[in-house]
Order: structure tokens, then sequence, then C-alpha cells
């Protein structure tokens, strides 16, 4: 389908496709961004990726993480799609991690082209596509979706390029496109299956209610009931509804190996899911649970803050006939408001499911994103072209306000390197401990490392060895996993600060430890508060900062000296081996 592109006065010298140039040239740079940074180090990774990441090594080596509790959970919690890109680019050559980091340059100009493609579908004027795309770029690289180079980086993505398929009414792409949400991203094949599934019930009320307005006495038979409920405009999307649900389907008959998931009410015991925790949901004020919270509240976007402007285009329609440019707006337009719809609908139904369709605000953050950002690039332009009129009408020199207009977009343009501190928003973590990730590399690839410190969580991907436990690890949905990932730090928290050094012999052989890694500062009282992660296991935690205040370090700190193989950094490397044949102190 062609789209006629609409001359705007107010840039009526420069090419439309420039437009669109511009708007891939922003995608780029942004993505660019993000890879320099992530290459800015040999030990750089993305925060989330180092989970999704952990079971992918085995592309490399069969040999790593065999059997790892760790690895085998994550492998079962991401999608089969994504498992799939990992392994064909790890057979070509190129290793998960660096994919992970090679991706979002890719991924944010793809956002950047359908974004702009979707906006001149509904309304065709370049200008509008350009700060839609612009817009929908930077509020999508303020947070660190797509740098994860996990299922959440595909959300944008694929929703964009499925409202832009659904206006062309192009049905083969869409098909590819809803299948993809369902290898790549289940939560957003959710989503739209609550998207058309809505347009589906908004059809039939309305076909219900002309019917009977205008036959009130009339009953339906077989035919007018297909007829009415099975419309022939809707049958395909109906079709792609069935698709998102057979895409599904493995998700919802996967029987876990970790089950069971956790429940609203089990979790509201838990301090992992309070505030504080590791992933706090349950906030005690009633604003701090539905509006505040990052995972419970309903977080819509006013970042960028001329994304907040979208909301104007319900209301500008009610000018159409005072703005000629508004005729340009085609009715696939309501898309946007539907997508809104559903967002909201999916927030509330994520809750009454707590976590069986992952946090509530993935629903709401993502659609009211795309929904806000294309409908202000539309009211921008118009916006833009009323004051050009305007001007003429006043006698205000045409060059005055392009040089205004042209100095607004640029303001814009620079919006968020000027206001916003971390820009792109990646979330990308340095390794600070070279030394020890190398050590780890030339042990056995079956050794298993117990470490309480904050760098516990990059020993898998950097050093590329499991470890016993690490607070990225320790994710809470799946109870099966979380008991053992939590009885496992409970116990070597006890071991660790014991005065007796037979709590550590059992926690080596019950969990085959190869290495015990001590920071330098792990027996100080302070260290165990300075983790936030620690406040997590009381009272393990408590009675161990108790006995470090009353001058008793522990069976651990006494044997240092005559098990430790080396110091790397600031981090002493204990051969576990040797404290098993240590005499037992108390």
């Amino acid at each position: 389908m062609t789209i006629r592109a609409v001359p705007l006065t107010i840039v009526r010298r420069l090419p439309a496709g420039s437009w669109l140039g511009l708007s891939l040239a922003f995608a780029a740079f942004y993505g660019g961004l993000a890879v320099q940074e992530a290459f800015s180090s040999e030990y750089v990774i993305q925060d989330d990726a180092r989970v999704y990441l952990i079971w992918m090594q085995r592309f490399l080596d069969s040999e790593l993480f065999s059997h790892d509790l760790m690895a085998d959970y994550f492998q079962s919690v991401t999608p089969w799609g994504l498992g799939f890109l990992y392994r064909v680019i790890a057979v070509a050559g190129i290793t998960p991690l660096v994919l992970s980091k090679l991706l979002p340059l890719p991924l944010s100009v793809l956002v950047g082209w359908y974004g702009y493609r979707l906006t001149v579908q509904l309304f065709p004027i370049p200008i509008a596509g350009f700060f839609s795309s612009l817009i929908l770029l930077q509020s999508c690289w303020q947070r660190d979706d797509i740098a994860s180079a996990s299922p959440r980086s595909f959300w944008e993505l694929l929703l964009v390029a499925f409202l832009y398929y659904l206006a062309r009414k192009a049905w083969i792409p869409l098909a590819i496109t809803v299948v993809i949400m369902g290898f790549f991203c289940p939560l957003s094949a959710v989503l739209i299956s609550l998207f058309i599934g809505l347009r589906w019930l908004w059809f039939i009320v309305n076909a219900i209610r002309t019917d009977r307005a205008s036959n009130p006495k009339r009953v339906w038979m077989k035919s007018s009931i297909v007829t009415n409920l099975f419309p022939k405009s809707l049958r395909p999307e109906l079709g792609m509804l069935g698709l998102a649900i057979v895409t599904l389907l493995p998700y919802v008959f996967n029987q876990s190996e970790f089950a069971p998931t956790v429940t609203a009410t089990q979790a509201r015991l838990m301090p992992e899911f309070l505030p504080g925790g590791r992933l706090p949901f349950f906030f005690p004020s009633f604003f701090g649970y539905w509006f505040d919270g990052t995972d419970s509240g309903i977080q819509i976007t006013f970042n960028p803050p001329l994304i907040a402007i979208g909301l104007l285009l319900p209301w500008a329609l009610k000018f159409r006939p005072q703005i000629p440019l508004l005729k340009e707006l085609r009715s696939e337009w309501t898309l946007l408001p539907q997508l809104a719809l559903s967002g909201i609908v999916g927030f509330f139904i994520a809750h009454a499911m707590f976590v069986k369709l992952h946090f509530p605000s993935r629903y709401t953050t993502h659609s009211w994103r795309i929904a806000m950002a294309v409908s202000a690039g539309i009211v921008l332009a118009i916006g833009l072209q009323s004051l050009l009129n305007w001007s003429q009408r006043s006698g205000i020199r045409a060059n005055v306000v392009r040089g205004t207009i042209a100095l607004f977009a640029i303001a814009a343009a620079l919006y968020p390197h000027l206001v916003w501190k971390d820009f792109p928003n990646t979330s990308y973590v340095t390794g600070g401990n070279p030394e020890l990730y190398r050590f780890l590399q030339s042990t056995p690839k079956s050794s298993v490392t117990a470490y309480l410190g904050l760098d516990g969580s990059n020993l898998p991907m950097f050093g590329q060895r499991p470890t016993l436990t690490a607070q990225e690890y320790a994710v809470p949905f799946h109870l099966g996993y979380y008991r053992q990932i939590r009885q496992r730090t409970l116990d070597l928290l006890h071991a660790q600060y014991s005065s007796d050094l037979s709590s550590a012999k059992t926690l080596i052989q019950r969990y085959g430890i190869a290495y015990w890694l001590l920071d330098r500062a792990a027996f100080e009282p302070g260290y165990l508060k300075s983790y936030r992660w620690f406040r997590l296991f009381d009272p393990e935690t408590g009675a161990a900062i108790a006995t470090l205040k009353a001058g008793k370090p522990g069976a651990i700190a006494q044997i240092i000296p005559q098990c430790r193989i080396t110091t790397a950094g600031s981090v002493t490397i204990l051969d576990a081996q040797c404290i098993l044949k240590h005499s037992s102190l108390k």
C-alpha cells in the first residue's frame, strides 16, 4: 500500500524521505551509544542479561553449568525463540554475551523505523512520523528494556510492528509478527490477544445495539448470529487471535519442574516482595501500590515531557472542521486508544493473577508509551502547522517561525542528553575483579564457589563457573526454585559466621563447594549492613552481626592463613578441601 505524503509548508523544502532518514539516524545514534558502552571494557554486561545468558554458555561448551540449578531454572523461563536465536548465532561464532551487546542497535533502529511508518500510515505527514519516532525512542531509552537483550527488549518493536501491519491490513507480515511474539516475548502476545478480543467485543456490542435499534422485535437466526458474532471484516483479526493463543499454549500447559508459582497470599508474607526487598511489590500505601510501584504501579510514562501531548489528540478531533490537516488522519488512528485500553485491562488481569502474567506494570508501560508517542507526533505536526498558519495571518515573517520551529526540534532532540544523567539508560554493570574471574576460568569446569559478596552476581558470566547463590539469580517467582536458593543463602550465612567449623564442612559436602570466597571486609560488623540483600535473611543476618560486634569473627576467619590459595583484588580465595581437612574449631 503506497502512502501519499501530504506536503507540510513548514518543511516544504525537505524531502519526505529525509524525515525517515533522521528518525533512523537518531535510532542508530541511541543504539550506538549503548553498544559503545557495552564494549567499553572486557567485563561489561547488562544487569538482566546476566541471568538469561547463564545457561546459554552451554552453547559454547556443553560441560559448562552442567546440572546447575540456576542455569536450569533460567533456561526453563527463557522463551524458546530467544534461546534459539542465541544458539544459532553462537554456531556462527558470536558468543551469547557479545550478541547481547550487539542486539540493542538493530532493535533500536527497527523501533525507530516502525514508529515512523506506523505514524505516517495513520497520518501521512512525514514530520509527524519523525517526531513520533524520536519521542518513542527517547521514551524507550530512558529505561533499560532494549539494552537488556532479554524478552522485554522486544516489547516495543513487536507491538509497534503489529499495529503497523494491522493498520495496513497486511495479514501475512502480521501473522509472522504474532508468531514471533509468542516465541520471543509471550507477554506481548497476551497483550495483543486482549487487544483483538476487546476490538471483537466492541464490534459485537455495537452490532447488537444497531440491530436492536432498527429491529427491536427481531429474533436472530443461526446465520444471523454467525454473521454478527464473526463479521467478515474481523475474521482475519480473529485468525490472529487464534494464532496468538496457539503460540501461548506451550506456556499454559508447561508444568515447570520448579513449580509452584508463588501466590499473592504467600508473597505478602515474604520480605522479597515488600519494600526494601528483592522485588518490592506490596507497598503499604494506596498510591505506592497502584501508581508509584515499579512493578505493581500503573507506570504510565510522561518522559520525555513531549509524550504527554499525545493525550490531546482525542480532544483536537473536536476541532476537525477548523483544522484542515486533521482531514488526513485516517480512521485507523483508533488503534492507539484501543492499545492503551488493552494495557489497562492487562494491568488489572495481571494483578488478579499475580505474577502468572508477570508484573502488571509491563502492560501499561509498553502499550501507553507507543500510543502516546505516536499521538504526540501527530499533535505536534498539527500544532506546528497551525502556528505557521497563524503567523502568516498575523503578518509575521515565515522564516522567523520556521527558525523557531527548527530550534524547537533541536531542543526536543537534545532534551534527554541535557536533562537525564544517564541517557540512554542501559543498566550495564562492570565487573570489578578481573583477577578473580581469570582465576575461576582456570579452575575445573564443575567448580562451585561459595561467595556472599556483591560481585557474586557476576561470577557465573565472567568467571564461567557456577556459584552457590547470588542476588541477581534469587528471583522468587517459582517456589520450587527460590526455596532452594534461599536455603543455600541461609546455609552459607550461618556457615561463614559460625564459631563451629563443622557448619562450613557440612555446607561444602552438601553442595560440592570447591572454593570459598571472602571479601576483605567480610568479618567487619558493617559488612552485612552494607548489602541490602542480606536484610532478607534475618534472623541469620542479625545473629551474624551480633557475633561480629562481640568480637567473634567465626571459625572460617581463623583458618584463612592455612587454607588461602591466593588473593584476587579484595577477595581471598580459600580451598574448600583444606577446610574439610582442618580440625573443627569451637
